[in-house]
């Protein structure tokens, strides 16, 4: 492994297998359509298309799976997200895994619903999880671009801090996909959660 490759849907040079499997969650499309325009501001700088190739939505993975998902993994992770709620979400900056890594990503604010959203996806899927995306191993991220040099990460960073500004919104769909390239297998829609008061 070299570093931490965040793998969100992309494999790097230093993380190949046959056949891998994610969940992910979805913005909403105002935060979505963000994301995407700084993937489109990476490509028109020369810096990266990484993402724009993967040809996926925006998106925070919250577990890879090497090798197939069995029935039983399927039917748990339909009972994990029927009680899922939409969840509020912040990216709060840019920033990279480090040196060799090759990945730019926007930091996702970490909260006891997501990260216990995380534990109970990971258990589901039971063994054969990343290790990087194991319960107490996984930074919550947005990928912003993959597969680059250090130089590219340095130029990545320096394109996007000019006007970032931490992105506010929701999580409003779960996706259990395969990849590369990606092929939808399953989806939730999060409910929204009631604002009624007792």
């Amino acid at each position: 492994m070299c570093g931490e490759p965040a793998i969100s849907l992309l494999i790097s040079p230093c993380y190949v297998v046959a056949m891998a499997f994610a969940v992910t969650l979805l913005f909403d499309s105002d935060v979505a359509t963000s994301i995407a325009a700084r993937w489109e501001l990476l490509a028109a700088a020369g810096v990266s298309r990484s993402m724009l190739d993967l040809g996926y939505s925006p998106h925070v993975t919250l577990a890879v799976h090497d090798g197939p998902i069995d029935a039983g993994a399927a039917a748990a992770l339909d009972r994990v997200f029927a009680q899922a709620g939409r969840m509020a979400m912040t990216l709060t900056g840019v920033t990279t895994f480090g040196p060799g890594s090759g990945v730019c990503y926007a930091a996702l604010a970490s909260s006891p619903d997501l990260m216990c959203l995380h534990a109970r996806t990971v258990s589901a899927m039971g063994s054969g999880c990343h290790p990087h995306y194991r319960t107490g191993h996984w930074t919550p991220h947005c990928t912003l671009a993959t597969d680059m040099s250090d130089l590219d990460m340095g130029r990545a960073n320096a394109v996007l801090d000019k006007d970032w500004r931490p992105l506010q919104g929701f999580f409003v769909r779960a996706e259990l996909v395969e990849f590369v390239p990606v092929i939808r297998m399953k989806s939730w829609a999060l409910a929204p959660r009631s604002t009624r008061t007792p």
